[in-house]
Formats: C-alpha cells, structure tokens, sequence
C-alpha cells in the first residue's frame, strides 16, 4: 500500500471514527434527557475542558486533533478515577474522556489520557486526572482496532 491509499484509509477511519462518536455523544445525550438530568453530556465536557489542569494538559501534550477521541459515558453507582481511587458511590456521573494517540506510526502506541467526571445532577467538577496509557487499554476507540492497522 503506497503513501497516498494509507493516509485515505486513515482518513476514512477517522472520519466514520468522528460521525460514530458523536452518533454515541446524542445517544447519550438522550439518554441522559429521559433520566431527568440537570447537566447533559456536552454540558459535562464543557465544565472538564473550562478547568485549568485540563486546559493545560491538552494545550502541553495534544497537537492533532485527528489522532483525538472524545468519549462520554453516563455512569451510575460508585465511580473511579485513574488511580482507583473513588470518587462517588451513588449519584450519577458524567466520565468525560478525551484521548490522543502519540504517533501516527503503524503500530499500537500510547495514547495521552484526560478524564474528568462531572456530577450529572449538579454539575460540580469531581475529578479531573490525566496519564499516559498503553494504547491497548483503550483499543475499541482508537486507530488500533480499525482499518489502519
């Protein structure tokens, strides 16, 4: 496969990867609406990208936005950040994470790791942590599992 078909194949998959997660973001949005919530899913990533840590972390450590994943996922019952560590053991909770690969090369490599959680009732910033993660671990939503590999 020459130069020119790889990057078509990697921009086709991180265009269907683009339309797939925001098709998700409005599922949850939906889902979110239905359960009488005060604060939705674009609300939640909002509050986690207006914090300072996360504002930094980003502008330090992510430069493409096309190697980038945006996953929001309401979670109900205890919740965890990065490190284990529990956050809340009840209400429910906006995980906002936002991913970045850190090569484009053709192999499974690392990716830059920003979680916040964001209470979905009111809207209080609970966690925001950040890592670097093997790629693995998130492989269902990165390049890893799709045709560029």
């Amino acid at each position: 496969m020459n130069r020119t078909e790889l990057f078509s194949t990697l921009a086709a998959g991180i265009l269907i990867g683009i339309i797939a997660g925001g098709a998700f973001a409005g599922f949850i949005q939906e889902a979110g609406s239905e359960m009488n919530l005060k604060v939705d899913a674009s609300d939640a990533v909002k509050i986690v990208l207006d914090n300072s840590s996360a504002r930094e972390y980003i502008s330090g450590y992510y430069s493409v936005p096309d190697w980038r994943v945006l996953r929001v996922t309401l979670v109900s019952g205890a919740t965890y950040d990065l490190n284990g560590t529990e956050l809340d053991g009840g209400e429910a909770v906006w995980k906002v994470e936002v991913l970045e690969r850190t090569c484009a090369c053709s192999s499974v490599s690392d990716l830059y790791v920003l979680e916040g959680y964001v209470s979905a009732d009111t809207g209080e910033l609970l966690d925001v942590s950040t890592r670097l993660v093997p790629e693995y671990k998130y492989e269902k939503a990165t390049c890893s599992s799709t045709v560029c590999h």
